[in-house]
């Protein structure tokens, strides 16, 4: 009798779990993201450069693993991880070199339309250009989704550069008249956030473009601006499409993290620290 019990409960429990289940699949689920810095608060981890990483990552011995703030792992899921990170360290010694040295951590809030990361990336993004092209260039546009990761404070590595910039996105440069110059900032100022951009001042309320400087002044309609940007802005990466306004487009092979990499190398010999700044490019009320 006993047995027969045992198999009619699990047969409830089984269809009660069906049923759920499928209540579960017909319903919309929603999901909400938040962002969680990684300070290393439970094992003491930091940011691994090319030494010392019995001190960042902790070591692995006869009784487990051993984490940087001396909390000790015998088993379970901190090991299998700590286990993973050490036995790929030297395949990934290379990133460990350190590049630069940031005076303070820059993090990457798309929502804030003047950004000390994004305006020290885009401000060396129209540096770079003037550069390579051999011409001055009047503006640079960048999208915050494509820097990926924080810039750390301390040492910079290039992994930490490889981690900004994980995509293959080309410099280019595009001639723009002046009047659709002021057609792609109203563009920016109708989006949820004001991409990055280098070299203007724009106001905007409640999401229309108010006013608009480049070099300090009024945007001319009929001169044609300089701008270099991302192969990814030209056909309508994350909504923008720069060669639909261009009067001409050059395409190179350098890609965004080779302009960023480029620029910490050469503050790194210069003994100088990685700043960014706000400076009002943006104001949006």
């Amino acid at each position: 009798m006993k047995k027969y019990y045992w198999i009619l409960t699990a047969v409830l429990l089984l269809g009660a779990g069906l049923v759920v289940l499928d209540e579960c699949c017909n319903k919309e689920v929603s999901i909400t993201w938040r962002r969680v810095l990684m300070d290393g608060s439970r094992t003491g981890v930091t940011s691994v450069t090319a030494e010392g990483l019995d001190k960042t990552l902790g070591v692995i011995d006869s009784e487990g693993y051993l984490a940087p703030n001396g909390v000790r792992f015998e088993d379970g899921v901190v090991l299998e991880a700590a286990r993973l990170m050490l036995d790929a360290q030297p395949a990934l010694s290379r990133l460990k070199a350190v590049v630069g040295h940031s005076a303070s951590m820059l993090m990457n809030l798309r929502t804030d339309p003047d950004l000390p990361l994004a305006n020290l990336f885009c401000d060396a993004l129209r540096a770079k250009g003037s550069a390579y092209f051999k011409v001055p260039m009047d503006f640079a546009v960048c999208n915050f989704g494509g820097i990926r990761v924080p810039l750390p404070e301390g040492p910079v590595t290039l992994e930490d550069i490889e981690s900004m910039f994980p995509f293959k996105n080309y410099m280019v440069y595009a001639k723009v008249k002046g009047s659709n110059l002021e057609r792609l900032l109203s563009q920016l100022a109708g989006m949820e956030a004001f991409q990055a951009i280098s070299g203007a001042r724009v106001l905007v309320k409640d999401h229309q473009l108010v006013s608009a400087e480049v070099g300090g002044k009024p945007i001319d309609p009929k001169r044609v601006y300089n701008v270099t940007s991302l192969d990814f802005l030209l056909d309508g990466g994350d909504g923008i499409s720069i060669g639909a306004l261009a009067e001409d487009v050059k395409l190179t092979r350098v890609l965004m993290k080779d302009v960023m990499l480029e620029y910490v190398t050469r503050c790194e010999k210069e003994g100088k620290l990685l700043e960014g700044k706000k400076d009002g490019r943006v104001i949006m009320e």
